[in-house]
C-alpha cells in the first residue's frame, strides 16, 4: 500500500520532509483501494505522525528565533556592559594622573549616591553596584564574574568572549574556585548513588496517572509523610527539573558528609591499631631485655 501527501496550503511539500506545511491530509494513493480497517488505521497513524512532526518543528523554529534574537541579544548587551565596567576598573590601575582622577571620580559618585562599602570591598564590586543598583544578588554575581576574569588575567577586549566560553555569568558564579562543582555536577554524581539504592517499592494507580509516561526510568521527586507505623504516605509528585536537581544536590551533600565521617572513623581505627601495635612491641622488647 502506498500513500501520497496532499497539502491544502499553497506551499509545496519538499520531498525530504525538510519543510511540512501546517495543513496536511494524508490519503491513500489512487492506485490502491483502501478496503480494510487496519489499512484505514494506518492512514490515521500517518496523519497523526505528520501533524505532530509539523507542530514540533513549528515550536523548534520559534525557539530558534527566540534564542538567536531576544535571548542572545539580551546576553550580549549584558556582556558588553560588564566588559565596559571591567575596562573602567583597568583604567584606574597605575599611578598616572588620569588613573588617579578616575579613582577620585568613582569616590565622588559613590558619595553623591549615598552608597556605603566596607574597606575590604573590591573596586570592581563598587563599580558594579554603581551601574546595576541595589540588587545585592546581581551585584554579587557580576562582581564574581569580573573578579574571576581579573584573576585569570583576561584583557578588556576579551571579557565578553571569556563569559561566553565559561557558559555565562551563572556558571562562573557557581564555580567560585577552580575545584568547585556546580549544583548540576553534584546532581550528576548523586544520580550514580541513587540508581543503586532500593529503599522500597510503592505502586498506586493514582500515582501512575500523575506521573509522565514519557519519563519512565527517570528520577522524580515525591513528597511524603512518615507515619507512626513506619509507613510513608505519598502526598504529591513534583515533576520539576529544578526541584529534582536541588534534591540530588542535597543528597550529594549527605553522601559527602557520610564519606567524611566514615573517613574519620577509619582514621581513628587505624590510629588505635597503631597504638596497640606500639604497646605490644614495647612489651615484647621489655620482656626480651628483662
Amino acid at each position: 500500500m502506498s500513500y501520497q501527501v496532499e497539502s491544502t496550503a499553497s506551499t509545496a511539500v519538499v520531498a525530504n520532509d525538510s519543510f511540512i506545511p501546517k495543513n496536511l491530509t494524508v490519503v491513500p494513493s489512487s492506485s490502491d483501494a483502501v478496503v480494510l480497517n487496519d489499512t484505514q488505521t494506518s492512514v490515521k497513524s500517518v496523519q497523526v505522525t505528520v501533524a505532530t512532526y509539523a507542530a514540533i518543528e513549528k515550536l523548534v523554529n520559534e525557539r530558534e528565533m527566540w534564542q538567536e534574537n531576544s535571548y542572545r541579544t539580551s546576553n550580549e548587551q549584558l556582556y558588553a556592559i560588564l566588559q565596559n565596567c571591567y575596562g573602567m576598573y583597568k583604567a584606574m590601575e597605575g599611578a598616572s594622573t588620569e588613573s588617579d582622577a578616575l579613582r577620585g571620580g568613582l569616590r565622588d559618585y559613590i558619595s553623591v549616591k549615598g552608597y556605603t562599602f566596607t574597606k575590604s570591598t573590591h573596586s570592581l564590586t563598587k563599580i558594579i553596584k554603581c551601574v546595576f543598583g541595589f540588587d545585592r544578588r546581581r551585584v554579587s554575581t557580576y562582581s564574581i564574574v569580573l573578579r574571576s576574569a581579573l584573576a585569570k588575567g583576561v584583557v578588556v577586549v576579551d571579557v565578553a568572549e571569556f563569559i561566553r566560553n565559561q557558559g555565562g555569568v551563572e556558571e562562573i558564579r557557581l564555580a567560585k574556585s577552580p575545584n568547585a562543582m556546580s549544583p548540576k555536577q553534584k546532581a550528576q554524581i548523586a544520580i550514580s548513588s541513587v540508581v543503586v539504592n532500593n529503599i522500597g517499592v510503592f505502586t498506586s494507580p493514582t500515582l501512575s496517572r500523575m506521573l509522565d509516561a514519557g519519563k519512565i526510568g527517570a528520577n522524580t521527586v515525591l513528597i511524603g509523610t512518615w507515619q507512626s507505623d513506619d509507613s510513608v504516605v505519598i502526598r504529591a509528585v513534583v515533576e520539576s527539573d529544578t526541584a529534582l536537581n536541588t534534591a540530588l544536590t542535597s543528597h550529594y551533600s549527605s553522601i559527602k558528609a557520610a564519606a567524611k565521617e566514615q573517613a574519620v572513623e577509619l582514621k581513628a581505627v587505624v590510629v588505635a591499631d597503631c597504638k596497640q601495635q606500639a604497646i605490644q612491641a614495647a612489651a615484647a622488647t621489655a620482656t626480651l631485655t628483662a
